[in-house]
C-alpha cells in the first residue's frame, strides 16, 4: 500500500499484537504518530496489550494512558479496560483500581477486567467482593466473569463459594460451555474433590484439550495419578484431539509426583516422534525433577546441561532440594552458586546449603553462609496455611 490511513495502520498493529510481536506493535505505532494519522480507540487497545510483553511495561502503559487521557479517550471503556488489564499483568494493581474507581458508567467488560486483574495478583478476597457488588447491580454475567471467579476460589480453596458458583452457571445455562467446565474441574481439583471434578467432566459433551488437560491436573494435585494417566490414554485415542505443550506439561509432572521415571520418558519421547512436538523448558524441568527425585543426580545434571534452554531459578532449586535428600554436597555447591547468581537475596538456597554443610560436619562452610547470611540481611519466610471456616 501507498498510503496507509487510521484503518489500515490500526490493522497491522493489532496483527502485531496478537501474535506476540508487542515491540514491532508499539514501533510502528510512533511510526504512524510520526506521519499525522490519528489512533482511535481500536488502535489504543492494541498498542496497550501488546505493551505488556516490554521490560518496562509499567511504564510504557502509564504512557499510552497519557496519550488517552489527552486525546480524550478517557471515558471509552474499551480503552480504559485494557489500561486495567495492562497494569494487572503488569503487577500494579493498586493503578488498576484507581482507573476502576473513577469509572462512573462501568458495564461488564470494566468488571470482568478488574476483577481478572485481582485473581492475577493474588488479591482473592478483592475478587469476591468485586463479584458481590456486580452481581448486587444486575450486571449480567459472562463466561469470562465466571472463570475468574471460580480461579479465585480454587486458589483459596473456597470450596462452598466455589459451589455456589456452580449453581449460578447452572441456572445460567453455561454447564455445557467448554471454557465455564474448564473452569469448574480446575476449581474443584484444587479444592480437593476431585470427584465432583469428574462428574462436571463427564457432563460436559464437547470435550476439548483443555478440559481434558484440567482433569488430568486434577488428579494428579489429588495424588491419584494412575487414575489420570489412564484418562489421558484414553485421550490420545479420541479422534480430533491432539494433545499440545501444556497437556503433556500435566502428565509428566503426574509422572513426576508418583515417580514413574519409565513412563515420563516415554511420554517425553513421544511429545516429538507422534506428535511433532518440540520439548520447551516445562517438560524438560519436568523430567530433570523426575530423574533426580529417583536419586539419579548425574543423569540429571547431564540432562540438565545437554537440554537447549539454560535453566532457570525454579528447575535448579528444585535440583538442589533433591541435592540436600541424596547428600550430594559438590553438586549442591555448583548448583547453589549458580543460584546466588541469579537471586543473591532469595534466602531459601542459603539456609539449603547451610543446613547440608551442617549434616556433613563442614562447619566452615556453614560458618561462611551465616556471615553471607546476615551480611546481606536475608531471612526466610514463615510458611502459612488456612482451613475454610
Amino acid at each position: 500500500m501507498k498510503q496507509h490511513d487510521q484503518v489500515s495502520w490500526t490493522s497491522i498493529i493489532s496483527g502485531c499484537a496478537q501474535n506476540g510481536h508487542g515491540v514491532e506493535a508499539i514501533l510502528l505505532f510512533k511510526k504512524m504518530l510520526q506521519t499525522g494519522a490519528k489512533p482511535n480507540c481500536f488502535t489504543y487497545v492494541s498498542v496497550i496489550s501488546a505493551s505488556t510483553e516490554m521490560e518496562a511495561s509499567v511504564a510504557q502503559g502509564r504512557s499510552f494512558h497519557a496519550h488517552v487521557t489527552q486525546l480524550g479517550f478517557e471515558t471509552n471503556n474499551f480503552v480504559l479496560s485494557s489500561l486495567i488489564d495492562c497494569y494487572s499483568k503488569c503487577g500494579s494493581v493498586d493503578q488498576a483500581a484507581s482507573i476502576f474507581s473513577a469509572i462512573t458508567n462501568r458495564d461488564i467488560i470494566i468488571y470482568n477486567s478488574m476483577i481478572s486483574g485481582y485473581s492475577q495478583n493474588l488479591c482473592y478476597e478483592e475478587a469476591f467482593k468485586l463479584f458481590i457488588r456486580m452481581r448486587s447491580e444486575d450486571i449480567s454475567l459472562t463466561d469470562h466473569s465466571l472463570s475468574s471467579i471460580l480461579n479465585a476460589c480454587g486458589s483459596q480453596t473456597a470450596l462452598q463459594q466455589g459451589r455456589q458458583v456452580h449453581s449460578m452457571i447452572t441456572k445460567l445455562g453455561s454447564e455445557s460451555n467448554v471454557f465455564a467446565a474448564s473452569a469448574l474441574v480446575d476449581m474443584y481439583s484444587k479444592c480437593g474433590s476431585v470427584d465432583e471434578a469428574r462428574c462436571v467432566f463427564e457432563q460436559t459433551v464437547e470435550k476439548n484439550s483443555v478440559l481434558w488437560t484440567s482433569i488430568f491436573s486434577g488428579y494428579a494435585w489429588n495424588g491419584r495419578v494412575s487414575e489420570g494417566l489412564e484418562l489421558f490414554d484414553q485421550f490420545l485415542k479420541e479422534e480430533g484431539l491432539v494433545p499440545d505443550h501444556i497437556c503433556f506439561t500435566a502428565i509428566l509432572s503426574a509422572c513426576n509426583h508418583a515417580g514413574y521415571l519409565d513412563r515420563g520418558l516415554e511420554y517425553f519421547r513421544k511429545m516429538a516422534r507422534d506428535y511433532g512436538l518440540i520439548p520447551e523448558l516445562d517438560q524438560y524441568a519436568c523430567l530433570v525433577d523426575l530423574y533426580a527425585r529417583k536419586g539419579h543426580l548425574r543423569k540429571a545434571k547431564q540432562f540438565m546441561e545437554e537440554m537447549p534452554f539454560i535453566p532457570n531459578d525454579v528447575m535448579l532449586s528444585s535440583f538442589l532440594s533433591s541435592c540436600k535428600i541424596y547428600g550430594a554436597v559438590e553438586m549442591a555447591r555448583e548448583t547453589a552458586d549458580q543460584l546466588f547468581k541469579m537471586q543473591p537475596y532469595n534466602a531459601a538456597a542459603y539456609i539449603t546449603m547451610a543446613r547440608m554443610y551442617a549434616e556433613a560436619d563442614l562447619w566452615d562452610e556453614v560458618n561462611e553462609i551465616r556471615k553471607l547470611i546476615n551480611g546481606k540481611g536475608l531471612w526466610k519466610n514463615a510458611g502459612s496455611s488456612w482451613i475454610e471456616v
